[in-house]
């Protein structure tokens, strides 16, 4: 028997707004990456912001921000740019008080330096001796009044040799010293391994998981959220524990799983025109849980 999870709350489902559109413009939309709020998301974009707002200081606090992979954490950080960055009208345009970085795939100075090179689209020479590019560095961040600096996918430190990590940690700890900006990492579980080799970092660095979602209210309302700026034609029915359950198993409760798979089921209730997600679209979605992936892969 299906269970109503908001039973005996009479809660409303939020509005739906149908927007004429060809299917295919349609499709290009729900492809689109778009950011709906939810708590633990809140959490850490609030957290971004407080390191954002503090003033400049000798020993900024810094963040470690972790979690499962696919689980938010990239999303956050894409929108944390956006919301901080100037926009065209404003006299701060051109300014990069953010700066978002990957990793390289490895532990590698030279690397991690193009990486922020790369990400400021700055003219460098891969050829360039690291205190060459550190100089760049120093000066390119203080010039585009870089107030914090993000770098994600930390936990590839952990490949390559130990002196290559331990110089790329330092180089990250001396960066936040000299421009006094915090420096916010991001990766999966490996990431806090990476901090921990250096007890100085592993106190600077602040971690903050990510959890996955429970199968709850608060996950059914996120995933009708998502599904409403789908614009499908026909309202799900996300009060059934039963749906409800069916995409939290198949997501594995990961945020950027539950969103990939409420998008691909979105797209196969166009093309078919059934315009809804139920059990029967998301049968037709073609999909290997995450789990079942790693597995594959080994």
């Amino acid at each position: 028997m299906d269970v109503d999870l908001f039973a005996g709350e009479g809660a409303p489902m939020l509005p739906f707004e149908f927007p004429v559109a060809e299917n295919d413009i349609r499709i290009r939309r729900i492809r689109s990456p778009r950011y709906v709020d939810y708590e633990a998301g809140n959490a850490i974009l609030n957290r971004l912001a407080w390191l954002y707002n503090r003033p400049k200081a000798v020993r900024p606090p810094c963040s470690l921000i972790y979690g499962d992979t696919n689980n938010g954490k990239t999303a956050l950080a894409y929108k944390f740019v956006r919301d901080f960055s100037p926009r065209e009208d404003s006299p701060e345009y051109g300014k990069r008080p953010v700066v978002y970085v990957h990793a390289p795939p490895f532990a590698d100075l030279n690397g991690f330096y193009d990486a922020i090179l790369r990400s400021l689209k700055a003219p460098y020479r891969s050829t360039a001796r690291p205190q060459a590019k550190w100089d760049q560095l120093l000066q390119l961040l203080a010039a585009v009044g870089t107030r914090v600096l993000i770098l994600d996918e930390v936990n590839n430190l952990l490949i390559g040799k130990a002196d290559q990590r331990s110089m790329v940690l330092n180089s990250l700890k001396s960066l936040s010293n000299e421009l006094k900006i915090p420096v916010v990492a991001m990766g999966t579980q490996d990431a806090v391994r990476v901090f921990q080799t250096d007890q100085q970092l592993g106190n600077r660095f602040e971690p903050i998981g990510i959890p996955r979602w429970a199968l709850s209210k608060d996950y059914a309302v996120f995933i009708a959220r998502y599904v409403q700026r789908l614009e499908l034609k026909q309202e799900s029915n996300f009060r059934s524990k039963e749906l409800v359950g069916r995409i939290h198993s198949m997501s594995e409760g990961l945020t950027g799983e539950t969103c990939k798979l409420l998008a691909l089921a979105a797209e196969m209730a166009v093309h078919t025109g059934r315009e809804i997600i139920d059990m029967g679209t998301l049968d037709q979605v073609p999909w290997v849980m995450p789990s079942e992936r790693r597995r594959a892969a080994r």
